[in-house]
């Protein structure tokens, strides 16, 4: 009898925990909302080891590495792309109107569609690069935690693995040039965020004792560098991540895994509003960048907005909101099967 793996709805409700997060911290909320929420990109690549994880425990048949690159670069890449593209069109036109020079030159243009420097560009959009270079490696990861049974034996690999990546940061200060920018931003990210999708593919199979005890060791783990670094915001070891940043992320993501697990605290969260944004966490992601920008330019026309970080995260949140509802709406319209007419034999949208 085929094994049937259920939906965990706590995946959807601790994505959306995640994205809502990203929003705040995007809202420039202050120094101590700012670091409490700094375990959300953390979240999110550790639900990225889960949900593959999940969604291949499903597959009787596996696809080759360039068809899943393929379809990785089209989910994750081309949707960027293609914001990026509507985003200096909008801004463009807005230039227009308001009679001003663009807001956006050739340099700023090129380094947001490369995404080679989170510092470079509009910002925001290098988490995409970040989830890609997971993708990249995703499936031997995957082959990984196959391969070792004992959850001892595959930690015990995955810390080794950390070693190693804490010894080749080391060199990054003494690099230099554009092999320095490479190595940072691809190698070093896709390594360490790497690491936390490799700990999140193994989440499902880690036992109550396992996942406590895993909870309160990066909770040391953080405690301790809070002392060493002079407690320090987590933030300026973000990029690439380290592991004060990673500890503190990696201890809320599973103290809310546990939490939500919890039957009465789950049900409060698990409803439609959650789960529209869960499933739509990278065009809300998006689209709250479009109104980051409005505020940053247009900040004294929409004083009412700018005034605080509240007002601030309530009008990106909710015009990301409405913009993503209509975005999803007009998407279903469009590939809607009554939408559909056949024509010499092959489907096409009316």
């Amino acid at each position: 009898m085929e094994k049937v793996v259920k939906r965990d709805v706590r995946i959807d409700i601790l994505r959306c925990i995640a994205i809502v997060a990203i929003i705040l911290a995007h809202s420039e909320p202050s120094g101590l909302i700012f670091q409490l929420r700094n375990f959300d990109v953390i979240l999110m690549v550790l639900l990225l080891g889960t949900s593959f994880y999940l969604s291949n425990t499903k597959k009787k048949q596996t696809v080759s590495y360039p068809v899943y690159l393929g379809k990785r670069f089209k989910r994750l890449i081309v949707p960027t792309w293609i914001f990026l593209t509507v985003f200096f069109v909008l801004f463009y036109i807005i230039s227009l109107i308001e009679g001003t020079k663009y807001y956006f030159n050739f340099n700023d243009v090129f380094m947001s569609y490369s995404m080679f420097d989170e510092s470079k560009g509009i910002g925001y959009v290098w988490i995409m690069k970040v989830f890609f270079l997971i993708a990249l490696v995703s499936p031997f990861l995957l082959k990984l935690n196959q391969k070792f049974e004992s959850n001892t034996k595959y930690f015990l690999i995955l810390i080794s693995s950390y070693v190693g990546y804490a010894l080749l940061q080391l060199l990054n200060p003494i690099l230099t040039g554009s092999f320095q920018v490479f190595f940072e931003n691809f190698i070093l990210y896709g390594i360490g965020y790497g690491l936390v999708a490799a700990f999140g593919m193994r989440l499902k199979l880690l036992s109550k004792k396992e996942l406590y005890t895993w909870t309160i060791a990066f909770l040391m783990m953080f405690l301790f560098f809070s002392w060493h670094y002079h407690f320090n915001s987590t933030q300026h070891y973000k990029y690439p991540p380290q592991l004060y940043y990673i500890s503190y992320g990696m201890f809320v993501s599973l103290f809310l895994y546990i939490v939500l697990n919890i039957t009465r605290i789950q049900s409060l969260f698990n409803n439609k509003f959650i789960m529209f944004i869960a499933q739509n966490s990278i065009w809300l992601y998006f689209w709250h960048i479009i109104f980051i920008y409005l505020l940053k330019f247009f900040g004294d026309e929409f004083s009412m907005f700018n005034n605080n970080f509240v007002t601030r995260f309530a009008f990106i949140f909710v015009c990301a909101l409405v913009v993503t509802y209509v975005h999803d709406l007009l998407k279903k319209k469009l590939y809607h099967p009554s939408q559909r007419v056949r024509v010499l034999g092959k489907t096409s949208v009316k």
